[in-house]
This record gives C-alpha cells, sequence and structure tokens, in this order.
C-alpha cells in the first residue's frame, strides 16, 4: 500500500507540473509605442447616457467608422464619420497615445464638434498587435466599444473588395418612424468586385424580425474605403441608404457604419473565404 500511494502521489505530482511547464510554454507579449503603428481600420457602437443640457439632441446611441493613423511615437490622426443620436457628421481629429509593456494603449484626445470634449480611450492590442479592443474612460456618461483592425492594403480599388461577406451589424435607427428603435442585421453579401452587390439578410427591428433582401452598388476608393448604395425594402420605408467603412487586413474585413441621417448602426464585414 506504501509503494502504490508513493506511485500515485509521483503521478500526480507529474500532471500538476507537467500543466505548470505548459501554462508557461509561452513568453508574456511585452509592447511599446512602436509596436502601435501604421493604418487601422475602425468601428464603435454606444450610448451617450449624460451630456450637459446644451447638448441634449445628442443623447442616445453614437457610432463611428473610419481610420487610425499611429505614428509610432505617440501620435495619431483620426479619421472618422460619427452619427449622434441619428446625426451624422465628419469629424477627423488628431490625438495622442502611449502603449504600457502590458499591450494597453491609453488615448488622449478632445471629441469632435459638436461634443468637443476633452476624451481618454484605453485599448489592449492582440493578434500580434493586428487587433484592438477599446472602451471609452473619459469623460463618464458614455459607453463606447470599439474594434481596430491593421490595415495592409494600400491605393485600394474596386476589386479589392469582392466575394462573400457575413454581415453582423447592430445599433439603432429612428427611421422609419414605425421600426424605430433598437436594430439588429446579420447575413451574406456577395460583393462582384465590380461595384455590384447582392445581400441576403435578416434584420431585427426594435424586435420585428423580418427578412430583407436587396441589391447596391459600391465604390471603393483609394484609401481603401468602401461604400455601399442601395434602396431599403418597402417594408423598411424605401429609404436611400449608403453605408461606409474601411477595410482592414487585406481584405478579409471592412469595419463599417450606416451614413444615412437617422440612424446610429456600426459592425463589421468579415469575408467568408480567406
Amino acid at each position: 500500500m506504501v509503494v502504490q500511494k508513493t506511485f500515485l502521489a509521483g503521478k500526480v505530482l507529474t500532471v500538476v507540473l507537467g500543466c505548470g511547464a505548459f501554462t508557461y510554454a509561452h513568453a508574456a507579449k511585452t509592447c511599446t509605442t512602436a509596436d502601435y503603428s501604421g493604418i487601422y481600420a475602425f468601428s464603435s457602437v454606444g450610448f451617450l447616457l449624460q451630456l450637459p443640457p446644451e447638448g441634449a439632441a445628442l443623447l442616445g446611441t453614437i457610432s463611428q467608422s473610419g481610420r487610425f493613423l499611429p505614428d509610432g511615437k505617440g501620435n495619431l490622426f483620426i479619421e472618422t464619420n460619427a452619427s449622434y443620436n441619428g446625426i451624422v457628421l465628419k469629424g477627423d481629429i488628431p490625438a495622442t497615445y502611449s502603449v504600457t509593456p502590458d499591450c494597453i494603449v491609453n488615448f488622449d484626445l478632445v471629441l469632435p464638434f459638436p461634443l468637443s470634449a476633452p476624451s481618454k480611450f484605453q485599448g489592449v492590442l492582440s493578434s500580434d498587435n493586428r487587433q484592438m479592443s477599446l472602451l471609452l474612460t473619459e469623460p463618464s456618461g458614455t459607453v463606447i466599444r470599439g474594434l481596430h483592425v491593421k490595415q495592409d492594403l494600400r491605393f485600394c480599388s474596386t476589386p479589392d473588395f469582392s466575394g462573400s461577406y457575413s454581415i453582423d451589424l447592430y445599433g439603432t435607427t429612428n427611421s422609419p418612424k414605425n421600426l424605430a428603435g433598437r436594430f439588429q442585421r446579420i447575413g451574406r453579401i456577395d460583393a462582384d468586385g465590380e461595384g455590384h452587390f447582392k445581400a441576403s439578410t435578416t434584420a431585427n427591428y426594435n424586435g420585428r424580425v423580418v427578412k430583407e433582401d436587396f441589391t447596391g452598388d459600391y465604390s471603393v476608393n483609394a484609401r481603401c474605403y468602401v461604400t455601399l448604395k442601395y434602396t431599403a425594402p418597402a417594408a423598411a420605408g424605401s429609404e436611400n441608404i449608403v453605408i461606409n467603412g474601411a477595410i482592414g487586413g487585406h481584405g478579409e474585413v471592412v469595419q463599417m457604419m450606416i451614413l444615412t441621417d437617422g440612424w446610429g448602426v456600426g459592425g463589421s464585414l468579415l469575408r467568408q473565404q480567406q
């Protein structure tokens, strides 16, 4: 019995030590300011919950998309479109940033007009510094979730957006009035590489789920922004919809938002086959 217990104890010790060795097989990654550089496509969706009285009209959903252009030295420029409770505005701004050894990126900036407020964001790098999730830390009263994907392509053109992509969009809409409220769309879009697309989707308008299929046109500019245009189905008001965002990676993702007034919706298109 003594021999058997000793043998079992040895096996347990071996398993424990083995697990420990496996757990620490990968050295902890460290980052510097230089690790965050290049161009990142981004989109974000959140909620403005608290603003001064003069900003009351902006309370509600905020969505954004565009590009972050960090220089690897602590400075960056942000290209962005933003929707404040359905009011869509352009808002390019400069900013500064720092990176901690554990790959946390801290941003300091002044939010564009009409908010014009000093703000701080915090993100964490992942996937060999190719992706980042981030949130707003200051001022209080706002919840924003963002996703950044590194952009590898330069001088894009229409064929750079082609193939089949999954659709993942969410936020809120104020239009049409009978469907106003929280919104989500999933589905698939097929782009032909020549400026035309078709989409098969399921949409949720504030709890009302509908099947929506549509076709439209698109363009891609030299800075790798994709713009989709289509007419919504009659049941959704036959509204002219414009969606815009930047390509990430080598074309496998597009971080987007709806630019049509009345919408605060953003998200991603993900290529289904690499």
